[in-house]
């Protein structure tokens, strides 16, 4: 975190809420200092000028000072990206809300760059996509979560190492990993999953951002949408928290 004031932040706006009577609260999630709080001092104010630099899921580029020990505030700034067509979508507000509250419960200071670089093009993915926006969600997730070092295993098995060869078979949350014929006694939270959902899993981990909407889900996307999110929870040792409720809900829903 840097103690001095910045001019030239790029960041995304992860949470804002209100504080006193006039003022916001504002977490960033910037290109080069990670996580910044910031003191939007009087932007509820009438006709104040920097109210749009503090709305959620903005882009920005601000320059700040320092503000106490814990805190910035903003001199000026400039709206970069503001998402008029994605931020409209109640799906795609959904998807963007649990993304936002599960960075700021975990990011991690030395992957700065590449989860800044993953959400800003999962961001611009939303913008340009038609539809099939779960699977920029979920790629998301299963990208974050590789990142830190817990990329799901699916060619050997977790508990004794052989080669999985087959197109279909059970995957463990706990063991991360797929498991063999000859070790699934030994594993109790165990999840089939036939060759379609390994395939669709496999094609969110390896497609590029600006191709996921191209991709068909399966018709039982559903069952690998719940893995994706019940394996990030658990692998970063995260309780269940609304937005991502919220999504997993729908998803019931829709089944």
């Amino acid at each position: 975190m840097a103690t001095s004031d910045l001019d030239d932040v790029t960041g995304f706006v992860l949470r804002e809420f209100k504080y006193k009577e006039s003022s916001k609260i504002v977490e960033v999630f910037t290109e080069k200092f990670g996580r910044i709080s910031i003191i939007a001092k009087g932007v509820l104010k009438k006709n104040a000028k920097n109210l749009s630099l503090t709305a959620r899921f903005m882009k920005v580029n601000l320059s700040l000072y320092k503000s106490g020990k814990d805190f910035y505030g903003i001199k000026e700034g400039r709206l970069l990206e503001t998402y008029k067509k994605s931020n409209k979508s109640f799906d795609i507000i959904l998807y963007k809300s649990a993304m936002c509250d599960l960075l700021l419960r975990t990011i991690d200071e030395t992957q700065i760059q590449t989860v800044y670089t993953l959400l800003d093009n999962s961001f611009h993915a939303f913008e340009k996509a038609r539809g099939n926006y779960i699977n920029i969600f979920l790629a998301f997730l299963i990208k974050y979560i590789s990142f830190s070092g817990l990329k799901p295993n699916f060619s050997t098995c977790g508990i004794c190492g052989k080669i999985i060869g087959r197109r279909d078979g059970y995957f463990s949350i706990e063991e991360a990993s797929m498991i063999c014929d000859d070790d699934m006694a030994k594993v109790g939270d165990k999840l089939y999953l036939n060759h379609n959902q390994i395939r669709y899993f496999m094609k969110l981990l390896y497609t590029k951002s600006e191709d996921l909407s191209s991709i068909n889900p399966p018709e039982d996307y559903e069952k690998v949408a719940r893995l994706i999110i019940d394996y990030c929870l658990k692998r970063l040792e995260l309780r269940n928290f609304s937005s991502m409720d919220w999504v997993y809900n729908k998803l019931s829903e829709r089944n």
